[in-house]
């Protein structure tokens, strides 16, 4: 499957803003559920996988798990990378309106994952492999459900050119 490069911001945006609204749509329960799911050591795993860190795990077998239950494994069956997304120009306008600088250029990858049995819905999943360690990844079942071999698919959305490490210092 070729994303082109609407269907990659469309998709990775989504993941964002599903990311980004977490548990406060959900019950308290859930909340205190996803404070497990998501952990410091977690989040500094996933900010550093690359591309190739998955490259070298195709034909690997991922367990798979919420909060308090394991359900299974996944294969990782294709690690793809995406075509960078540019900034587009902004076209000029008639008249004196201010134009605002082009954002950053994004990068990222995807990857597709094959489970046995029942499909799993779309949502935030602890992932363990031996080689990563345990990390949160995102997972939306591609395709309608049912099958006896869902795929899963996840992506990775990165600034091109991140901006260097500075500290943030709070406002007095």
């Amino acid at each position: 499957m070729s994303l082109s490069r609407r269907q990659f911001v469309y998709v990775a945006s989504l993941s964002v803003v599903a990311h980004a609204a977490g548990s406060s749509l959900f019950a308290q329960d859930e909340a205190q559920a996803a404070s497990t799911t998501f952990t410091e050591e977690g989040a500094a795993i996933v900010a550093n996988l690359s591309l190739r860190d998955f490259e070298m795990l195709i034909g690997e077998r991922f367990s798979i798990s919420l909060p308090g239950r394991s359900l299974g494994k996944l294969t990782l069956i294709a690690a793809t990378a995406t075509p960078p997304v540019k900034p587009s120009p902004i076209p000029r306008m008639a008249g004196k309106v201010a134009q605002p600088e082009p954002g950053p250029a994004l990068t990222g990858f995807s990857l597709r994952f094959q489970g046995a049995g029942g499909t799993l819905p779309q949502d935030t999943y602890t992932m363990k492999q031996g080689g990563l360690g345990t990390f949160p990844l995102f997972l939306v079942p591609e395709g309608p459900g049912g099958s006896d071999h869902p795929t899963y698919l996840a992506i990775f959305v990165r600034f091109a050119d991140p901006a260097p490490n500075t500290p943030i210092v709070p406002s007095e």
